[in-house]
Protein backbone atom coordinates (compact mmCIF):
# COMPACT_ATOMS: atom_id res chain seq x y z
CA UNK A 1 0.00 0.00 0.00
CA UNK A 2 1.06 3.30 -0.76
CA UNK A 3 1.52 5.74 1.61
CA UNK A 4 -0.42 8.59 2.20
CA UNK A 5 0.68 12.22 2.39
CA UNK A 6 -1.47 14.19 4.76
CA UNK A 7 -0.70 17.75 2.56
CA UNK A 8 -1.83 16.68 -0.49
CA UNK A 9 -5.63 17.07 -1.57
CA UNK A 10 -5.89 19.49 1.29
CA UNK A 11 -9.35 21.37 2.26
CA UNK A 12 -9.74 24.17 4.15
CA UNK A 13 -12.68 25.56 5.34
CA UNK A 14 -12.17 29.29 5.33
CA UNK A 15 -13.90 31.22 8.39
CA UNK A 16 -14.04 34.68 9.44
CA UNK A 17 -11.96 35.86 12.48
CA UNK A 18 -9.19 34.56 14.02
CA UNK A 19 -9.43 30.04 14.46
CA UNK A 20 -7.97 27.88 17.01
CA UNK A 21 -7.94 24.49 18.37
CA UNK A 22 -7.06 23.22 21.67
CA UNK A 23 -4.64 20.26 21.23
CA UNK A 24 -5.74 18.15 24.55
CA UNK A 25 -6.09 14.91 25.77
CA UNK A 26 -9.10 15.82 27.66
CA UNK A 27 -10.99 18.12 24.47
CA UNK A 28 -11.78 15.62 21.73
CA UNK A 29 -14.87 14.26 20.50
CA UNK A 30 -16.46 11.26 21.35
CA UNK A 31 -19.25 11.61 19.27
CA UNK A 32 -19.62 13.32 15.63
CA UNK A 33 -18.75 16.68 16.90
CA UNK A 34 -15.55 18.30 16.95
CA UNK A 35 -14.51 21.55 18.83
CA UNK A 36 -12.99 24.46 16.75
CA UNK A 37 -12.11 27.71 18.26
CA UNK A 38 -13.01 31.51 16.45
CA UNK A 39 -12.23 34.90 17.63
CA UNK A 40 -12.16 33.66 20.78
CA UNK A 41 -15.36 31.34 21.18
CA UNK A 42 -15.76 28.14 20.79
CA UNK A 43 -18.24 25.73 18.44
CA UNK A 44 -18.09 22.64 17.02
CA UNK A 45 -17.70 21.44 13.46
CA UNK A 46 -19.10 17.78 11.97
CA UNK A 47 -16.94 15.59 9.80
CA UNK A 48 -16.90 17.49 7.34
CA UNK A 49 -15.94 20.53 8.34
CA UNK A 50 -19.32 22.24 8.36
CA UNK A 51 -19.94 24.21 11.67
CA UNK A 52 -23.22 22.66 13.69
CA UNK A 53 -23.04 24.60 16.74
CA UNK A 54 -22.19 28.52 16.32
CA UNK A 55 -19.06 29.48 18.32
CA UNK A 56 -20.39 31.20 21.48
CA UNK A 57 -19.24 29.54 24.49
CA UNK A 58 -16.11 30.38 26.38
CA UNK A 59 -14.85 26.79 26.81
CA UNK A 60 -16.11 23.79 25.96
CA UNK A 61 -15.47 19.66 26.75
CA UNK A 62 -15.95 16.71 24.62
CA UNK A 63 -19.21 16.49 23.15
CA UNK A 64 -20.26 12.82 24.26
CA UNK A 65 -23.61 11.17 24.95
CA UNK A 66 -25.52 13.86 23.56
CA UNK A 67 -24.00 16.25 25.67
CA UNK A 68 -21.70 18.83 25.43
CA UNK A 69 -19.80 20.69 28.19
CA UNK A 70 -20.03 24.79 27.92
CA UNK A 71 -18.40 27.76 29.80
CA UNK A 72 -20.60 31.10 29.93
CA UNK A 73 -19.56 34.06 32.24
CA UNK A 74 -17.32 31.91 34.45
CA UNK A 75 -19.07 29.10 34.88
CA UNK A 76 -19.85 25.66 33.28
CA UNK A 77 -23.29 23.93 32.30
CA UNK A 78 -24.55 21.63 29.49
CA UNK A 79 -25.62 22.31 25.69
CA UNK A 80 -26.71 19.74 23.64
CA UNK A 81 -25.84 18.73 19.69
CA UNK A 82 -27.18 22.03 18.45
CA UNK A 83 -26.08 24.15 21.05
CA UNK A 84 -29.47 24.52 23.21
CA UNK A 85 -28.60 24.73 27.11
CA UNK A 86 -29.90 21.84 28.45
CA UNK A 87 -28.47 22.05 32.19
CA UNK A 88 -27.78 25.65 33.06
CA UNK A 89 -24.27 26.93 33.89
CA UNK A 90 -23.67 27.20 37.77
CA UNK A 91 -20.72 24.32 38.42
CA UNK A 92 -17.25 25.70 38.80
CA UNK A 93 -15.68 22.73 37.12
CA UNK A 94 -17.70 19.60 34.88
CA UNK A 95 -16.45 16.26 33.14
CA UNK A 96 -17.85 14.81 30.14
CA UNK A 97 -20.96 12.32 30.07
CA UNK A 98 -19.48 8.75 30.76
CA UNK A 99 -22.33 5.80 31.07
CA UNK A 100 -24.85 7.76 31.91
CA UNK A 101 -23.63 10.49 34.54
CA UNK A 102 -21.06 13.81 34.61
CA UNK A 103 -19.47 14.63 37.40
CA UNK A 104 -19.85 18.28 38.36
CA UNK A 105 -18.15 20.84 41.06
CA UNK A 106 -19.60 22.52 43.29
CA UNK A 107 -18.57 25.05 45.91
CA UNK A 108 -15.45 22.46 46.19
CA UNK A 109 -17.21 19.24 46.31
CA UNK A 110 -17.88 17.10 43.56
CA UNK A 111 -21.09 15.30 42.51
CA UNK A 112 -23.01 13.77 39.64
CA UNK A 113 -25.87 14.52 37.44
CA UNK A 114 -27.20 12.00 34.99
CA UNK A 115 -28.44 12.84 31.49
CA UNK A 116 -32.02 13.71 32.45
CA UNK A 117 -29.76 17.05 34.02
CA UNK A 118 -30.91 15.73 37.65
CA UNK A 119 -28.23 16.00 40.41
CA UNK A 120 -28.45 12.49 41.39
CA UNK A 121 -25.52 12.94 43.78
CA UNK A 122 -25.65 16.10 45.46
CA UNK A 123 -21.73 17.39 45.47
CA UNK A 124 -19.77 16.26 48.47
CA UNK A 125 -16.93 14.40 47.37
CA UNK A 126 -13.41 16.41 47.43
CA UNK A 127 -12.39 13.97 44.34
CA UNK A 128 -14.48 11.56 42.25
CA UNK A 129 -13.87 9.20 39.45
CA UNK A 130 -16.20 8.75 36.47
CA UNK A 131 -18.89 5.89 36.74
CA UNK A 132 -17.81 2.58 35.36
CA UNK A 133 -20.43 -0.70 35.39
CA UNK A 134 -22.79 1.01 38.15
CA UNK A 135 -20.17 2.50 40.17
CA UNK A 136 -17.96 5.14 40.83
CA UNK A 137 -14.73 6.22 42.99
CA UNK A 138 -15.30 8.64 44.91
CA UNK A 139 -12.53 10.15 48.27
CA UNK A 140 -14.25 10.86 51.51
CA UNK A 141 -12.44 12.63 54.09
CA UNK A 142 -8.81 11.05 52.98
CA UNK A 143 -10.13 7.44 52.04
CA UNK A 144 -11.31 6.50 48.83
CA UNK A 145 -15.02 4.36 48.44
CA UNK A 146 -17.41 3.36 46.09
CA UNK A 147 -20.64 4.68 45.39
CA UNK A 148 -23.70 3.39 43.28
CA UNK A 149 -25.86 5.70 40.97
CA UNK A 150 -28.35 6.62 43.71
CA UNK A 151 -25.07 7.83 45.74
CA UNK A 152 -25.00 5.19 48.04
CA UNK A 153 -21.57 3.52 49.38
CA UNK A 154 -21.05 0.20 47.68
CA UNK A 155 -17.62 -0.46 48.68
CA UNK A 156 -16.65 1.58 51.92
CA UNK A 157 -13.84 3.69 52.65
CA UNK A 158 -10.64 2.55 53.10
CA UNK A 159 -8.38 2.91 50.03
CA UNK A 160 -5.76 5.13 49.52
CA UNK A 161 -6.31 5.52 46.10
CA UNK A 162 -9.16 3.88 43.28
CA UNK A 163 -9.48 3.44 39.93
CA UNK A 164 -12.85 2.82 37.55
CA UNK A 165 -14.14 -0.64 37.53
CA UNK A 166 -13.42 -2.76 34.38
CA UNK A 167 -14.13 -6.44 33.42
CA UNK A 168 -15.70 -6.34 36.80
CA UNK A 169 -12.41 -5.34 38.97
CA UNK A 170 -11.25 -2.26 40.00
CA UNK A 171 -7.33 -1.00 40.97
CA UNK A 172 -7.42 0.19 44.78
CA UNK A 173 -4.58 1.07 46.72
CA UNK A 174 -3.54 0.34 50.04
CA UNK A 175 -0.75 2.05 51.75
CA UNK A 176 1.87 2.39 48.77
CA UNK A 177 0.89 -1.26 47.03
CA UNK A 178 -2.09 -1.87 44.74
CA UNK A 179 -4.22 -4.61 44.00
CA UNK A 180 -8.01 -5.34 42.28
CA UNK A 181 -11.03 -5.75 44.30
CA UNK A 182 -14.78 -6.77 42.86
CA UNK A 183 -17.91 -5.22 43.82
CA UNK A 184 -18.34 -7.47 46.98
CA UNK A 185 -15.18 -5.62 48.16
CA UNK A 186 -13.08 -8.69 48.18
CA UNK A 187 -9.67 -9.03 46.72
CA UNK A 188 -9.66 -10.68 43.87
CA UNK A 189 -5.67 -9.74 43.56
CA UNK A 190 -3.77 -9.20 46.71
CA UNK A 191 -2.37 -5.74 46.60
CA UNK A 192 1.42 -6.04 45.81
CA UNK A 193 2.19 -3.52 42.78
CA UNK A 194 4.01 -0.25 42.81
CA UNK A 195 1.13 0.66 40.30
CA UNK A 196 -1.74 -0.77 38.57
CA UNK A 197 -4.32 0.20 35.20
CA UNK A 198 -7.57 -0.61 35.10
CA UNK A 199 -8.28 -4.14 33.17
CA UNK A 200 -8.54 -3.85 29.30
CA UNK A 201 -9.45 -6.31 26.89
CA UNK A 202 -8.96 -8.80 30.00
CA UNK A 203 -5.49 -7.90 30.43
CA UNK A 204 -4.19 -5.16 33.17
CA UNK A 205 -0.49 -3.11 32.81
CA UNK A 206 0.94 -3.35 36.14
CA UNK A 207 4.30 -2.40 37.42
CA UNK A 208 6.44 -4.13 40.25
CA UNK A 209 10.42 -3.98 40.57
CA UNK A 210 10.53 -0.51 38.28
CA UNK A 211 9.12 -2.83 35.66
CA UNK A 212 5.91 -3.27 33.57
CA UNK A 213 4.35 -6.26 32.66
CA UNK A 214 0.36 -7.99 32.24
CA UNK A 215 -1.44 -9.85 34.36
CA UNK A 216 -5.13 -11.66 34.11
CA UNK A 217 -8.14 -11.34 35.96
CA UNK A 218 -6.34 -14.16 37.77
CA UNK A 219 -3.44 -12.08 39.20
CA UNK A 220 -1.26 -14.41 36.83
CA UNK A 221 1.30 -12.63 34.78
CA UNK A 222 0.77 -13.46 31.57
CA UNK A 223 3.70 -11.12 30.06
CA UNK A 224 6.37 -10.67 32.10
CA UNK A 225 7.79 -7.41 33.53
CA UNK A 226 9.87 -6.16 31.53
CA UNK A 227 9.10 -2.36 30.37
CA UNK A 228 10.14 1.18 31.45
CA UNK A 229 6.35 2.20 30.56
CA UNK A 230 3.42 0.55 29.02
CA UNK A 231 -0.06 1.61 27.97
CA UNK A 232 -3.47 -0.28 28.25
CA UNK A 233 -4.48 -2.75 25.03
CA UNK A 234 -6.42 -1.09 22.84
CA UNK A 235 -7.26 -3.01 19.54
CA UNK A 236 -5.16 -6.30 20.47
CA UNK A 237 -1.92 -3.92 21.01
CA UNK A 238 -0.11 -2.42 23.84
CA UNK A 239 2.03 0.26 23.19
CA UNK A 240 5.45 -0.37 25.72
CA UNK A 241 8.54 1.36 25.66
CA UNK A 242 12.26 0.10 26.52
CA UNK A 243 14.78 2.84 27.24
CA UNK A 244 13.13 6.03 25.54
CA UNK A 245 11.69 4.31 22.50
CA UNK A 246 8.20 3.17 22.17
CA UNK A 247 7.27 -0.08 20.33
CA UNK A 248 3.85 -2.52 19.81
CA UNK A 249 3.10 -6.14 21.64
CA UNK A 250 0.19 -8.42 20.77
CA UNK A 251 -1.15 -10.73 23.29
CA UNK A 252 1.37 -13.09 23.80
CA UNK A 253 3.83 -10.75 24.68
CA UNK A 254 5.68 -11.06 21.09
CA UNK A 255 6.40 -7.52 19.23
CA UNK A 256 4.73 -6.48 16.85
CA UNK A 257 6.31 -3.49 16.00
CA UNK A 258 10.32 -3.23 17.86
CA UNK A 259 10.93 -0.40 19.84
CA UNK A 260 12.12 2.52 17.79
CA UNK A 261 9.31 5.48 18.31
CA UNK A 262 10.50 8.95 19.89
CA UNK A 263 8.27 9.99 23.70
CA UNK A 264 5.88 12.55 23.51
CA UNK A 265 7.88 15.44 24.43
CA UNK A 266 4.43 16.56 26.44
CA UNK A 267 4.41 13.48 28.45
CA UNK A 268 0.93 12.12 27.35
CA UNK A 269 2.00 8.99 25.43
CA UNK A 270 -1.98 7.73 25.40
CA UNK A 271 -1.98 9.15 21.91
CA UNK A 272 0.32 6.38 20.77
CA UNK A 273 -2.77 3.28 21.56
CA UNK A 274 -4.19 2.17 18.49
CA UNK A 275 -7.60 3.49 17.35
CA UNK A 276 -9.61 2.58 14.48
CA UNK A 277 -6.44 1.06 12.98
CA UNK A 278 -3.37 3.29 13.42
CA UNK A 279 -1.59 4.49 16.09
CA UNK A 280 0.25 7.93 16.39
CA UNK A 281 4.23 7.87 16.71
CA UNK A 282 7.00 10.36 16.82
CA UNK A 283 9.48 9.95 15.13
CA UNK A 284 12.54 12.56 14.01
CA UNK A 285 10.59 15.12 16.15
CA UNK A 286 7.41 14.76 13.51
CA UNK A 287 4.07 12.64 14.45
CA UNK A 288 2.68 10.36 11.69
CA UNK A 289 0.23 7.44 12.02
CA UNK A 290 1.08 3.80 11.30
CA UNK A 291 -0.84 0.97 10.64
CA UNK A 292 -0.29 -2.27 12.75
CA UNK A 293 2.54 -3.50 10.27
CA UNK A 294 4.57 -0.50 11.52
CA UNK A 295 3.85 1.03 7.94
CA UNK A 296 3.52 4.69 7.62
CA UNK A 297 0.08 5.50 6.65
CA UNK A 298 0.11 9.56 7.27
CA UNK A 299 3.78 10.31 6.52
CA UNK A 300 5.25 11.87 9.53
CA UNK A 301 5.17 15.86 9.15
CA UNK A 302 3.05 17.15 12.41
CA UNK A 303 4.01 19.11 14.95
CA UNK A 304 1.53 17.17 17.68
CA UNK A 305 -0.63 14.60 16.88
CA UNK A 306 -3.91 13.35 18.50
CA UNK A 307 -5.76 9.72 18.12
CA UNK A 308 -7.99 9.28 15.32
CA UNK A 309 -11.51 9.03 16.93
CA UNK A 310 -15.18 9.06 14.69
CA UNK A 311 -12.24 9.02 11.12
CA UNK A 312 -11.13 12.49 12.67
CA UNK A 313 -7.51 13.36 14.70
CA UNK A 314 -6.85 16.73 15.85
CA UNK A 315 -3.12 17.26 14.69
CA UNK A 316 -0.42 20.59 14.50
CA UNK A 317 1.09 21.63 11.31
CA UNK A 318 3.40 24.43 10.81
CA UNK A 319 2.03 25.86 13.76
CA UNK A 320 -1.58 25.67 12.53
CA UNK A 321 -3.99 23.62 14.32
CA UNK A 322 -6.44 21.46 12.59
CA UNK A 323 -8.33 18.11 12.04
CA UNK A 324 -7.42 15.36 9.32
CA UNK A 325 -8.93 12.16 8.50
CA UNK A 326 -7.96 8.72 7.98
CA UNK A 327 -6.51 9.64 4.61
CA UNK A 328 -4.39 12.31 5.71
CA UNK A 329 -7.04 15.10 4.07
CA UNK A 330 -7.19 18.22 6.07
CA UNK A 331 -10.29 18.73 6.77
CA UNK A 332 -10.59 21.73 8.50
CA UNK A 333 -7.51 23.92 9.22
CA UNK A 334 -7.25 27.18 11.41
CA UNK A 335 -6.47 30.45 9.30
CA UNK A 336 -3.59 32.27 11.52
Amino acid sequence: MNERIGLGKVRIFVMIGLIGLLMSKNLFSQGSLFPVKIDNKWGFIDKNGKMIVSPEFDAVGNYSESFIPVKIGGVWGFADENGKIKVNPQFTEVRNFSNGYAAVKLNGKWGFINTKSQGIVTPQFSQVEDFAEGVAAVEISTSWAFIDTLGKIAINPQFSNAKKFSAGLAPVQIGLAWGFVNKADRYVITPQFEKAEPFAENLAAVRLNGKWGFINKEGVVVIQYQFDDAQNFTEGCAAVRLGNKWGYISKDGSYLINPKFEDDINGEDEHKNFSEGLAAVRTDGKWGYINKAGKFMITPQFGSAERFQNGMAAIKLNSKRGYIDKSGRTIWMQLN
